[in-house]
């Protein structure tokens, strides 16, 4: 995958989103050290994998599509599920499930592609409308969306957080907002520690 969408950290982020991963593998080709382009995910609660698969399978990430299933692992690893990146038809989303702690700063998955932030006009009208639906849900004190930048591999990059002026603000932003489409894709969302926010540690 191009530019700065690091798939394997921004699939293991979004598994993360329902929940306590157990264990997270990627499958690396043995000559090369590449990823092979699919992962084994094991989640501490059985019950959470299910809802991870029919959230996140067929999710848009960058310019491929996930296909995310139960692992024919045997029946010890029956709650592993499997996420691979290939072109497949998006079926019907449904997001559930916690998003960890909550914090003041709210991260928003999936919502822009580092091609849509390039253009500084597209830029501009992104960040406007972001801010206006967030501010339906409270105070916002802030928004910072990394942008790409050639030849960087910049932190952050196609993720959004928004820092509310409260944690209530931001769980009633983080209840409203996840699920929901923007530009055609579903929204996935979770809690960012504030003291990174604040140090651009994206």
């Amino acid at each position: 995958m191009d530019g700065c969408f690091r798939w394997p950290r921004q699939v293991k982020e979004l598994l993360l989103s329902f929940g306590q991963l157990k264990a997270f593998n990627l499958v690396k080709d043995a000559a090369t050290g590449l990823g092979k382009g699919y992962a084994f995910a094991e989640y501490v609660e059985n019950s959470i994998t299910d809802q991870a698969i029919a959230g996140l399978n067929g999710m848009q990430l960058g310019d491929k599509k996930l296909i995310v299933q139960r692992a024919s692992v045997g029946a010890k690893n029956a709650n592993a599920a499997v996420v691979a990146p290939v072109q497949i038809q998006v079926p019907g989303l449904s997001l559930v499930g916690s998003s960890g702690p909550p914090t003041e700063v709210l991260c928003l998955l999936n919502m822009v592609t580092p091609d849509e932030l390039k253009d500084e006009e597209e830029y501009e009208d992104i960040l406007e409308d972001i801010r206006e639906e967030c501010n339906k849900y409270g105070v916002v004190r802030s928004v910072e969306i990394p942008r790409p930048i050639e030849g960087v591999d910049v932190p952050g990059c196609g993720k959004v957080f928004v820092e509310f002026n409260s944690i209530v603000d931001c769980q009633k932003a983080q209840q409203a907002l996840t699920g929901r489409k923007f530009s055609d894709r579903v929204v996935v969302t979770s809690y960012f520690d504030p003291d990174k926010y604040h140090r651009r540690e994206f």
